[in-house]
């Protein structure tokens, strides 16, 4: 069997005033900034790389949200939260708009259900992992599970 997945990488950025950046892509409407990993790029370059391109803002990586795969196209998606730290906000053939809004806002801007979720456990300030696979169309979430990180504490 031949192993075909693609990685890609998103993040929830925030500005540590209550508001977060969202773009508008002219494919799926209002999202936060991410996309694919090019072959050979890490995990934080690529995600840097992605933001930048996107909304003109540079970052720092606060946490690891989790990861989902969608299971008819075997991307499997790795999301993060970060802060940011500079820039201009500035459009690109991925992003028609950018904006900074409240997290409330951004909720009912994000019109598709896998974007939605996925934001809903980046804002949900958890210390656990979010993992979970889905379908497109329609949206259906196949398995949903959180997992601690970090040390245990049990013998």
């Amino acid at each position: 069997m031949e192993h075909t997945h693609k990685v890609s990488v998103a993040a929830m950025v925030h500005d540590g005033k209550g508001k977060i950046l969202l773009v508008n892509s002219p494919w799926r409407g209002w999202e936060y900034p991410g996309g694919l990993i090019e072959p050979g790029e890490s995990f934080e370059n690529a995600l840097r790389r992605e933001i930048r391109e996107e909304s003109g803002v540079e970052v720092e990586i606060e946490r690891f949200v989790g990861i989902c795969k969608n299971l008819e196209k075997d991307i499997v998606n790795i999301d993060f939260v970060c802060r940011y730290v500079s820039g201009e906000l500035t459009t690109s053939e991925e992003s028609t708009e950018v904006v900074w809004v409240t997290a409330e806002r951004a909720m009912e801007m994000i019109t598709f259900p896998l974007t939605k979720k996925r934001l809903a456990n980046m804002l949900s300030g958890d210390r656990e992992a979010h993992l979970f696979c889905f379908r497109r169309d329609p949206f259906t979430v196949e398995e949903d599970l959180t997992f601690g990180v970090g040390e245990s504490h049990e013998a």
